[in-house]
Parts: C-alpha cells; structure tokens; sequence
C-alpha cells in the first residue's frame, strides 16, 4: 500500500459553522425546488422510486432533502484503487494525502515553448518517469497527452490507459466518453485491478445520457466516482463565490442520490472543476486566489460531511513557461488545498491551463510534492525531540551539537532530501556549471528513461489489453466514431509507434 504523507496537523477552516450549514441549506433547496436536469429514463426511474418529483417532459427531477441527506450518510469516508503490484495500491481518504498525475493535451517542447501532438512513444515515456517517481500515487494515462497524434480522437482515452497498463504498476484513473468506459472497465478487470472514473456534472445542474450511463456501470461494481461539478463565476455559476459554491454542492449531492440509488455504500469522491474566469477574456483561472478559495470552502465541506476529495488546485496555472510564475501557481495551490484537508491532488505534469504536458515538469513538481509532504510531516513533540537533557549537557555557552549521538540520529532521518533541486553553496553551482533547475530537471528524466522500467504485463495480460483494443475499434469503426479516414494513419501510427524496449533489450 502506498500510504502518502500522513498531515499530523488539524486542517485550516475558512468557514464557520454557520457558513457551511448555509451553503448546505442553499443546496438543499436548489434540489428540492429547482432539482437537477435529467433525461435519462433510466435514471428518471430510480430516482422517482425513491421519492423525487420527475418531470420526464421537462427532465426535471425535484430531490427531497431527507433523501439527499440520507444518500450522503451513506458515503464512505474513504476508497482504495487497486493497483497492478499490490503493492502500490492506495486509499483516498482520512489524514493522508497522495498525488494524482497531471493532465495535459500537448507535447511542451521546451526550446521554443510550443506544443504539438505527442506521439505514442511520448506518452509511453510519461508513465515510465510517473512509475518511477514516489510521489506520484495514482497514474493519469488517459489524460496525460490527450492529443494524440494521428490516433483517433475515440480511442485517444483507451491507448492511453493501455500504455499506463504496459509502463506502470501503479493505480490508474478514468472517466468516460462515448461508452469507452466499458472497454476500460474489461480492461482492468482483466488485470484484476480497479479504476477510479472522473464524472461531469455540466453546470448549472445537469446530467448527460454518457455521464449517468458511466455512473451506472461504475457504481454497479462498487467502484469509486467522482462527482466533477465545473462552474465558473458568472459564466456557467453565480457571480459570487458563495453562489458557485452552493451550486457546486447541489451538484455534488444529487450524483451523491443518483450512486447510492444504484449501489449503496458505492464510494464517491469530489474533484471540482469549478472556479472564477479572466475579467477580460472569460476564460477559466485555475490558478486564481479566487479558485483556490473556492476549492478550500469545498474541502471544509468534504470533511465535514466525509466525502473524499480530489482537488486540481495547483496542477496548473497560467504560464507560458516552466518559469517563476508556473512554481508560484502550483505551489501555492497545493498548499492552499492540503492545508484546508483535500486527499488527492492533480499535479505532476500539467501546464499552460492544462494545454501542455511535459516529463520535465512532471519532475519539477515532484519536487513540490516532496517539499509539501515532508512540511506535512511536521515533527513529533516528546520528551526525547524536545531535547531539554541534551540542551542541559551541552550548556548555554557557545557550543557545538553536531559531534552529539542525538544528532547523528535526526541529521538525515528529519531532513527533506531534494531531487532536482540546488541546495548547494552559489560558489558550488558556479564550479558545476551553472546549470538550472529545468536543465537538471531533464538530467533526472533520461537517467529514469534509461534505468527504470515498471514489472511488464504478462504475455496473457497483454493479449488481454490488446484484444479489448481491438474490440472497441471495431466497436468505433461500426458506430461511426471512427471513420475510414482515420484509420489509415492510425493503423500506421500503431504499426510506428516505436514503445520504449524492456531494459534488457534497450541496452543491447
């Protein structure tokens, strides 16, 4: 089990009582009068056995608020996602805190800042540094490049996963489009290992026939979904934070209905996606103080009510470049959330509000996830680590500690070791060349490239991802999600993929 970083301090609150049971009762009442809009007969069906008020025409369903109450009640305050090694299984939840890798839809190159398209070998490249690094928790194959080149974009979200199956041990993560969650589904079961699916709920409070067909198939098997709500201040949300935060919460609280109407004790996460936009432009700030506020109000939420949640805070800004700006945004987004009590958190990797991807980045913010779960750690306060004995031996003269058996004893095993980060003296960093922190940031990503490679599916397992694969081709072509033309250049970008070799036949 891969435990994470254990927070031995109490969470921030930035609400009063008050304040939550008013965002609460707000939500509350959106249900209850307003409802949630769904069209799915399926779905109209289950909730109006439970007690809603559906207005199949309209697909407005009314939820009472003693069922609302009743089906978050039943949610567990935490999941575990089964990994490839057991090893590396995790549990969302409690006083711990892990970290979900990145997302991100293009290739960054980092000589002129441009992205383009990744290749499958790029994307295979991205869960071998990802399997190697310890605190990336949970893989993000499907996500981590999201633009393909010349794969279809039908079947961009499948490769995905099957490369993070073929180069990482680790848990994986999901979500859903066009029914691929069913092949994902047989995918892992195949390889007796879980998912965890990332579900819209279009704002204001709406669920699509694609969304609820995915909840179905994920809360029949008991694993875990998250509710990804995504409003934005006076766009998709009410102008104040307060309002998109009510909002998001009856959101979060109908798709909580929805699951324990098909499964009770189905496990539900939160990832909110909601947040503020540019005052000029109308585009969406991650990175905002705003948004980090929000998320915060919803971590306070989530705890008091014991919903995991998953936060995007800090997993990518605004920047153009790995620079000053882009360290700012990630770490003081992160630290804001796991200071206010958020479980999971999306980080390593993501760029440009999520629009780039990079293996250099992802090692950069490895580095910040250390530093943050080592500041977590904090340090145990006892008769021993107050050191009063020790003071007295020494004296209040000047003195030295450094020869003392106490010492020896905490000089490393309470020390942060950094990565890719120069701690050393300016006089050293001159005599080594004067290299960056990005330039060491890539040292470190050939070194894992050249050295590390995950346990590799077994010649069954593997035949296992590649006949499912097969299936949903077939399944896309005769849909017609997948057209004649693209599959000319995606059976040869395939054919062309040149995957990362086992080490053993690398070296040869």
């Amino acid at each position: 089990m891969q435990h994470g970083h254990f927070r031995r301090f109490a969470p921030v609150d930035v609400l009063s009582e008050r304040e939550l049971s008013a965002i609460h009762q707000g939500a509350l009442e959106i249900l209850e009068t307003g409802g949630a809009n769904i069209r799915h007969a399926k779905t109209q069906a289950l909730l109006e056995d439970a007690g809603c008020k559906v207005d199949r025409e309209a697909g407005q369903v009314r939820i009472p608020p003693a069922l609302a109450e009743e089906c978050l009640r039943s949610v567990p305050s935490s999941y575990q996602i089964v990994a490839r090694d057991r090893a590396m299984d995790v549990r969302i939840g409690g006083d711990r805190v892990h970290f979900l890798q990145g997302m991100g839809m293009r290739y960054v190159d980092t000589e002129t800042w441009e992205l383009r398209p990744a290749t499958l070998r790029e994307h295979a490249e991205v869960q071998i540094v990802g399997d190697a690094l310890p605190n990336v928790h949970v893989m993000d194959a499907l996500f981590a490049f999201t633009d393909l080149k010349d794969v279809p974009g039908i079947m961009q979200q499948l490769e995905g996963l099957a490369n993070g199956f073929r180069y990482s041990v680790k848990p994986q993560h999901y979500g859903y489009l066009k029914d691929s969650d069913q092949f994902a589904i047989r995918m892992a079961q195949g390889l007796g290992v879980t998912l965890d699916a990332e579900i819209d709920v279009a704002p204001p409070v709406a669920f699509g026939d694609e969304a609820l067909e995915a909840i179905w198939r994920f809360a029949e098997l008991g694993w875990c979904v998250w509710a990804s709500p995504g409003g934005r201040a006076g766009a998709t949300a009410p102008g104040p934070l307060a309002g998109v935060q009510v909002q998001s919460w009856a959101g979060t609280m109908a798709f909580i209905v929805i699951t324990q109407l098909i499964n009770r004790g189905t496990p539900v996460g939160l990832h909110p996606c909601d947040g503020v936009v540019h005052a000029k432009w109308a585009h969406g700030l991650p990175a905002a103080p705003e948004t980090w506020y929000t998320r915060a109000m919803t971590n306070q939420l989530c705890r008091r009510y014991g919903i995991p949640v998953t936060t995007a805070s800090g997993f990518c800004g605004h920047a153009k470049m790995f620079d000053y700006q882009a360290g700012m945004e990630k770490a003081l987004g992160i630290l804001t959330s796991v200071m206010t009590g958020s479980h999971l958190h999306t980080l390593q990797g993501s760029f440009a509000g999520e629009l780039g991807y990079s293996n250099v980045l992802q090692v950069l913010d490895e580095e910040i996830a250390g530093n943050v779960g080592r500041y977590l750690l904090g340090t145990p306060i006892d008769d021993e680590t107050l050191a009063v004995d020790e003071s007295l031996e020494v004296g209040t003269a000047p003195a030295s500690f450094m020869g003392r058996a106490l010492t020896r004893q905490y000089w490393v095993k309470d020390r942060y070791e950094p990565l890719v980060a120069d701690w050393g003296t300016h006089v050293d960093w001159v005599r080594g060349g004067k290299k960056d922190i990005v330039t060491r940031a890539q040292e470190k990503v050939d070194a894992i490239l050249a050295e590390h490679r995950a346990t590799p599916l077994t010649a069954e397992q593997s035949a296992h991802v590649e006949d499912v694969l097969a299936e949903a081709r077939e399944y896309y072509r005769a849909t017609g999600l997948l057209s004649e033309e693209e599959w000319a250049p995606y059976i040869r970008a395939l054919e062309e993929a040149d995957l990362p070799a086992p080490l053993e036949a690398a070296t040869d």
